[in-house]
C-alpha cells in the first residue's frame, strides 16, 4: 500500500462509489489551499499532524505539496489537558502519545502569520476486534492481440470484523500496508541475500463501512483492496491491517470526498470543489481549510500469506531461464526502494 503509524487522513481520490446529495462546487483556480492531515488514536505511538498547501489548479505537477512550517500545534482533550506537537520536519508536527477511549480531542493550530485553525471535538471510540482477513486470487482469462489465451491473476483482500459487545454500532475505516520477501538469484550466485521490502498498497483505496447496515454482529468478506498477483507472493507476503472506529461526522466526510474528487487525483491535488471537514478558522468563517483531524480507536492485525497458501502459482521474479531478462535487483536486492536485509523479528518462516 502506491509503517506504522498511519496518519493519512484527508482528501484522497477514493475508489468507492455511493449515492448522496449533489455538492455545489466552489472553485478558486488562483490559490493554494491549506490542508490539515492528522490523527489521534488509542494506540501508544508517534502521532503526526501534517500541514501542507495543495497545488494551484493547472500549475505544476500532480501530487505537488508545499509544507507549511513554523506553526504551533497542539491537541487538547475535554478535560483541558493539552499535548504539544513540536515540528519534526518542515510541515510535520509529531509526538508520542496515546488517546483514551471516551475522551474527546481536538487540534489547535496557530500559523506563523497568527491565523488560528481548530477542529471540532470528537470522542475517541473503542474499535472492535479485527478478525483474520479473507485472502483469495482470481484468475481472469484475457485474449491477447494475437489471439492467445492468457491468464491474469488478481489478489483480493476482504475484511471481517466482530462488532458485538459494543454500546453502539461503529463506523469503520480500514488501512493497510505490506511487506514482501525477495530473494536474489542469478547464474553463479555467491552470498545470496534476502531482502524485505516495504510495499504501499492502499493509496487511492480508502474503505469505510457503516455497521448499522449489518443484520447481525459479524461483518464477513467485505471487499477492501485488490492488487496484481505477482512475484511478491512467491515466498512470503505480510499485510499490516488497521481498523479504525471513526465518528459519524468523519464517515460522512469520506462519503462526500469520494464522490467529487477525481479518481486519478492524489492527496495534495487541488480539489474540484470544496468539501468541508472538521477543521476551520474560528476568526474567519469564509476561510476554507481542507482536510480532517481524525479521532479514532484502532485495532491491528498482522497477516501473512503466500503462493502455497493461496493455491496459485507465483514464480519468483528471479527464476532464471535461458534468454530471459535479468533484473538488476536479482543481483542486488538492496536496489529495490524501501528494502533491507534486516529480517523483521515478527517475520514468519
Amino acid at each position: 500500500m502506491k509503517n506504522i503509524p498511519f496518519v493519512f487522513i484527508l482528501i484522497f481520490p477514493w475508489l468507492l462509489a455511493g449515492c448522496i446529495d449533489a455538492i455545489k462546487l466552489d472553485i478558486d483556480t488562483n490559490r493554494q489551499w491549506l490542508v490539515v492531515d492528522g490523527q489521534v488514536t488509542d494506540s501508544l505511538q508517534v502521532h503526526e499532524i501534517k500541514l501542507n498547501y495543495s497545488a494551484i489548479i493547472g500549475v505544476g505537477a500532480d501530487d505537488l505539496k508545499t509544507p507549511a512550517p513554523g506553526a504551533t500545534v497542539r491537541v487538547v482533550d475535554n478535560t483541558g489537558e493539552s499535548f504539544d506537537f513540536p515540528e519534526s520536519s518542515p510541515g510535520v508536527y509529531s509526538r508520542l502519545m496515546q488517546g483514551v477511549v471516551g475522551k474527546a480531542y481536538h487540534v489547535e493550530v496557530r500559523m506563523p502569520d497568527g491565523k488560528a485553525i481548530i477542529s471540532r471535538p470528537a470522542v475517541l471510540k473503542k474499535a472492535p476486534p479485527l478478525l483474520p482477513a479473507t485472502a483469495r486470487v482470481t484468475q481472469e482469462l484475457i485474449i491477447s492481440q494475437t489471439g492467445r489465451n492468457l491468464y491474469d491473476n488478481t489478489f483480493f483482500l476482504e475484511m471481517n470484523a466482530d462488532v458485538s459487545g459494543l454500546p453502539e454500532k461503529p463506523y469503520l475505516r480500514w488501512r493497510a500496508s505490506g511487506e514482501y520477501e525477495f530473494g536474489e538469484d542469478y547464474p553463479g550466485i555467491v552470498d545470496r541475500k534476502i531482502c524485505y521490502v516495504k510495499n504501499t498498497i492502499d493509496n487511492n483505496n480508502i474503505k469505510i463501512f457503516d455497521t448499522n447496515s449489518l443484520a447481525g454482529d459479524v461483518l464477513v468478506n467485505e471487499p477492501f483492496l485488490s492488487m496484481k498477483y505477482d512475484y511478491r507472493f512467491a515466498f512470503q507476503y505480510c499485510f499490516h491491517l488497521f481498523q479504525y472506529a471513526i465518528s459519524e461526522e468523519e464517515y460522512t466526510y469520506w462519503q462526500n470526498v469520494r464522490n467529487i474528487v477525481n479518481i486519478d487525483g492524489s492527496l495534495f491535488d487541488p480539489p474540484p470543489g470544496t468539501v468541508k471537514g472538521n477543521v476551520y478558522n474560528p476568526d474567519d468563517p469564509e476561510d476554507v481549510i481542507l482536510g480532517y483531524f481524525s479521532v479514532a480507536g484502532v485495532t491491528y492485525r498482522r497477516q501473512f500469506t503466500n503462493a502455497i497458501q493461496l493455491g496459485v502459482s507465483s514464480p519468483p521474479r528471479c527464476a532464471w531461464r535461458p534468454n530471459q531478462q535479468q533484473y538488476q535487483e536479482c543481483r542486488d536486492c538492496l536496489t529495490i526502494k524501501r528494502s533491507t536485509t534486516t529480517r523483521p523479528d515478527y517475520w514468519e518462516p
